[in-house]
């Protein structure tokens, strides 16, 4: 099958040269009707000081970007790694990075057409008929509500308008893959009311291979639909009313055990314990339980919008009730009853939230601003524990308010001087009873009662200049103060988290030229973070996570994005970024015993990003597009406790590639994404030697696909 997919490409990259070769035909090239008739990405409000990149709707779609977790390097430093299972996205940018297991603050904050998705549960969220996706590095927290102090990412999908249009895709891959996308929208009352249905369907197979059972168990089912219904009853008003529903239907959460796995035996019995053998490979493992993750996400928006001449008003109250049933081998292992540790979770959010802005029209010109209320009440629902016994049932509860506001003030057509003020308030609690797991800590057995409560809040200011040479050219210069917000670890009674706090400095340069044909953005950056949240895992207890507080994180870097289109038919793009993140001071005692971390490297934080992407129309109505992705080396594991197996991934590069035909009304295409099947990890997590894991729990990366793609639009 590798010879075929091998000698595939090879006569691609041969047609794709002959049509190089050949004379350009006098017939022009046409171009798929622009079906985005609402609006487009939204810009980030007064972005003169911020790194901020764009991705465009044309690429996502298969053999492309599908799901968060593709969005891997498509701004500098940012990469996407997998966290409790094989959809969840846990971000990491600019040495800030996202815990597993849901636990802690995100560090990017989430929009889908200003609806917030400020948890670290419910992101895992398919993409599809998507217009634009815009990002903003660095904390925004005085210009969205629910910023990450990572930065803010903005998805904005096809909206109506008064001529209907239209899309539909099929997909075929590797693996039994089959995807099945459609979308719609236009005017139900001209000028007035409009309407806008998308949907998706898809299902995998699964390609790792559980020798033991002789399945292959990671298996995926995808079912996700979105309404939209657009009130436009006056030219000052806009009302819309969202829903969105998914369902996942997955199979064994891909992990590999390169180490043995001892099963440590109360007594009377006595060494040697049984000892299971390592996996064999990544892709080849050996479970007597395949498990599941079935995962159901509803979410409804009410949207209101008011041009009230000098000032612009948008309101958006959204609802959303996400849930999930879990099931995997803990052990991870084929050892039979009673050996078999087999852990369940069912977790459940319930979110209400509302957002209320009030900004400068688009037009202003000497000052720029905007003013904004946020709430959001988040509660969650957790039972979990293993087969057989006492489960842990908590009920976490969180209300967020935040006042925020920015201004930037232009003088002498060359100036802009910007400041901005938030003002959080976090209320947290916890109620129930956890299961102690752990022979070595108090109330072994349990259940324990849990019942604590705490509130924390922060004001963070931002200071920012820019200097415009020429309406080119920018120089600009920011310092602002992230935040997140501390909480209580669920599984362990009444032990707190603290915030971090953290002061970000950026140094940045942007240029374009011959109409925006050509651009550049150049930025430099330095982090320093109190009470770095790490997350650990009880060595007892493998479904017990728990945040702790590094005392002091440091990281620092560079990035660069280009993009240019020097000619019709040529479109080229690159993005790089630089990133040191070390512990400054932390002395860890999650183990029992005080370990010095400071000039550890942070986990999860890969010291550089590459891509390199082109897309090339040839005569014909075809067209070729390339991607290169390197991600540079990252610690899977900051502990320094693992025995066997690896610990660092090494440097790795995925090479995607794409050859099609397009027409306005019809588009087909080969795609083939890690064309040479790089094996890497995307997760990991260390379980301690205490549990019997003599290696960390490795996640791997998706393996090399290939697939066809059709699309026929209206």
């Amino acid at each position: 099958m590798n010879n075929l997919k091998i000698a595939a490409l090879a006569g691609l990259l041969q047609l794709g040269i002959f049509f190089l070769a050949a004379q350009p035909t006098n017939e022009p090239r046409i171009l798929p009707p622009v079906t985005v008739q609402g609006v487009a990405p939204a810009p980030v409000p007064q972005a003169g000081s911020s790194a901020t990149t764009a991705v465009s709707g044309e690429q996502v779609q298969p053999g492309e970007i599908t799901s968060i977790r593709d969005l891997t390097v498509q701004e500098p430093n940012l990469t996407v790694f997998g966290a409790n299972d094989d959809r969840t996205p846990k971000f990491s940018i600019r040495g800030l990075r996202e815990n597993s297991f849901g636990v802690g603050e995100p560090v990017i904050g989430m929009y889908v057409d200003d609806v917030p998705y400020f948890d670290l549960n419910s992101r895992d969220i398919p993409l599809y008929d998507v217009a634009g996706i815009q990002f903003a590095r660095g904390e925004q927290g005085t210009l969205y509500g629910a910023s990450g102090v990572g930065g803010v990412m903005n998805i904005t999908t096809r909206q109506p308008a008064n001529q209907w249009h239209g899309s539909g895709t099929l997909s075929f891959g590797d693996d039994n893959a089959e995807s099945y996308q459609f979308g719609a929208g236009g005017a139900l009352i001209r000028n007035q009311l409009y309407l806008n249905l998308s949907g998706l369907y898809g299902f995998r197979d699964g390609y790792v291979h559980n020798l033991f059972l002789n399945d292959h168990p990671d298996t995926q089912d995808t079912l996700s639909g979105r309404a939209e219904l657009l009130w436009t009853p006056g030219e000052p008003w806009k009302i819309s009313f969202t829903a969105t529903g998914e369902r996942f239907h997955d199979g064994f959460a891909p992990t590999y055990r390169p180490g043995a796995y001892t099963f440590y035996l109360p007594p009377p019995a006595t060494p040697p314990y049984p000892t299971a053998a390592p996996d064999p490979s990544p892709f080849a493992v050996n479970r007597n339980v395949d498990g599941w993750v079935d995962t159901a996400d509803d979410s409804q928006a009410l949207k209101v919008a008011y041009d009230a001449g000098p000032a612009l008003v948008s309101s958006a109250t959204t609802h959303r009730d996400w849930k999930q049933n879990l099931l995997q081998d803990f052990d991870f292992s084929a050892m039979p009853s009673p050996l078999s540790i087999e852990g369940f979770s069912q977790p459940r959010i319930e979110q209400w939230g509302e957002e209320l802005r009030v900004k400068s029209p688009d037009t202003a010109d000497t000052f720029k601003w905007l003013a904004g209320f946020f709430f959001l009440d988040n509660d969650l629902q957790a039972n979990s524990g293993y087969v057989g016994g006492a489960p842990s049932v908590t009920d976490s509860d969180g209300q967020t308010y935040a006042l925020f506001g920015q201004g930037t003030y232009s003088l002498f057509e060359k100036l802009d001087l910007t400041a901005g003020l938030r003002a959080t308030f976090d209320d947290r609690s916890i109620r129930g009873t956890v299961v102690n797991a752990n022979p070595a800590s108090p109330g072994y057995g349990g259940p324990l009662p849990i019942n604590a409560s705490a509130i924390f809040s922060a004001v963070q200011p931002k200071f920012a200049a820019a200097w415009h040479f020429t309406p080119q050219i920018e120089a600009y210069a920011s310092v602002a103060q992230g935040y997140q917000s501390g909480g209580f670890n669920s599984f362990l009674n009444n032990n707190a988290y603290g915030p971090a706090r953290s002061w970000q400095y950026e140094l940045g340069l942007k240029s374009s030229c011959d109409d925006n044909k050509y651009s550049a953005h150049a930025a430099l950056f330095y982090t320093d973070t109190g009470g770095y949240q790490v997350i650990r895992i009880d060595p007892a207890n493998p479904l017990a996570a728990e945040l702790l507080n590094a005392h002091r994180a440091v990281s620092y870097g560079a990035e660069l994005d280009l993009a240019a289109k020097p000619t019709q038919n040529l479109e080229l793009g690159a993005a790089a970024g630089y990133t040191c993140a070390k512990y400054e001071n932390f002395m860890d005692n999650s183990s029992g015993v005080p370990v010095q971390l400071a000039g550890q490297p942070v986990s999860f934080v890969p010291e550089f990003t590459a891509d390199l992407s082109g897309t090339y129309h040839l005569p014909w109505h075809t067209y070729i597009r390339g991607d290169v992705v390197a991600v540079g080396r990252y610690h899977l594991d900051d502990t320094g406790a693992a025995e066997t197996g690896p610990t660092v991934q090494d440097t790795y590069e995925l090479v995607n590639l794409q050859v099609g035909y397009e027409t306005r009304h019809f588009e087909a295409c080969l795609f083939a994404r890690n064309v040479f099947d790089r094996h890497y990890f995307s997760n990991a997590e260390n379980f301690g030697a205490g549990s019997g894991a003599s290696s960390l729990m490795l996640q791997p990366g998706d393996p090399e696909t290939w697939g066809v793609a059709v699309t026929a639009r209206f």
